[in-house]
């Protein structure tokens, strides 16, 4: 079953109600109600009186992110509305390096995009990348094999007799090995041993990368998978160490191409490129000779038509051509 949800035109956001923005967040996967939930609230209630604070449009721009899907997140929005608005709450003026990393913020994402993260976040967090792999069999295969393996339940058993591991399970029993991030930059690399928590890690991550893991639950090894994730930067494919990897057949290419073009990604290529510097090149011709034109005293058709004639153009174009170029160029001084 597909997630949707409608979040809205970006111009709409501060006109937005609470009850709306709560819905948005109970609607987005990770518990997003119960993360952020009494900030929004803690935001809608005290609006009116932080209004007219100079530094008020840039706490706007950080509260509209807070309502992002979390995957497209660059840095913990939930966190920095937080510290923007503590010092608004005390009569500050937010530093300037607040103001300039809020300033440096893109544009929200498009509708289209959030919804489309959205419902990928859904997936993920049930572990179902089912729509973008083919080969699930390999998966099915190693998962099996892994769990009549004498040598994982030993090792397993091994590290069970020397800690207490109820002690390191979250909520749902899940102990998950530590993240390496792109181009594996770790910023907690260095061994540690002080602590039992400390010697539990280290053995963890070790244990997992003998055994292909990301975690344990309970007494069920997790299995890495296959996968494709979209990230604020770009989008992540990850191939397992254990994964026979056949690029034709173990990737829906489709369905990825459509996760990455999510982000509203216009097409590039050196063809594409020379046409849009082409175009983009007649365009501004075309403004600067309909300027020439007007000076002339030429208005309508007579206009048009010298416009057509200084641009080189055939005599029996006609001017729907020069009306769309136009229409283009400003778009592109819009953009």
């Amino acid at each position: 079953m597909m997630f949707r949800t409608t979040f809205g035109d970006k111009s709409q956001f501060m006109n937005s109600t609470l009850e709306a923005d709560l819905k948005r967040l109970k609607m987005l996967a990770y518990h997003r109600l119960d993360w952020s939930g009494a900030l929004a609230r803690k935001f809608h209630r005290q609006k009116k009186s932080l209004a007219n604070h100079a530094d008020f449009p840039a706490l706007e721009k950080v509260y509209s992110w807070l309502l992002v899907p979390i995957t497209l997140w660059a840095v913990d929005f939930d966190g920095l509305l937080r510290e923007a608005m503590a010092r608004l709450d005390g009569g500050k003026r937010l530093s300037k390096e607040l103001n300039l990393l809020i300033s440096m913020l893109p544009s929200l994402p498009s509708d289209e995009t959030q919804n489309f993260t959205a419902e990928h976040e859904h997936q993920v967090q049930r572990g179902n990348y089912e729509s973008l792999i083919h080969a699930h069999h390999k998966f099915d295969f190693m998962e099996q094999e892994l769990s009549r393996d004498p040598a994982f339940q030993v090792d397993w058993k091994a590290v069970k007799s020397r800690f207490n591991v109820a002690k390191f399970q979250d909520h749902k029993k899940v102990i998950r090995r530590r993240m390496v991030p792109e181009r594996s930059m770790r910023t907690d690399s260095r061994f540690r041993w002080n602590t039992k928590a400390e010697q539990f890690q280290a053995l963890f991550d070790v244990f997992c990368q003998r055994w292909n893991l990301y975690g344990m639950k309970a007494e069920k090894p997790l299995l890495l998978k296959l996968t494709a994730n979209l990230t604020p930067y770009g989008t992540m494919i990850f191939i397992p160490s254990y994964w026979s990897f056949d690029p034709k057949r173990d990737l829906n290419w489709h369905a990825i191409t459509a996760l990455h073009k999510a982000r509203g990604i216009a097409k590039q290529g050196p063809k594409l490129t020379l046409n849009q510097i082409a175009q983009k090149r007649d365009a501004e011709q075309a403004i600067q000779l309909m300027e020439d034109a007007t000076a002339r005293g030429l208005k309508g058709d007579d206009r048009n038509t010298w416009v057509m004639s200084q641009l080189g153009w055939d005599s029996r174009n006609d001017d729907r051509k020069l009306r769309r170029l136009l229409k283009s160029a400003k778009k592109m001084t819009n953009d």
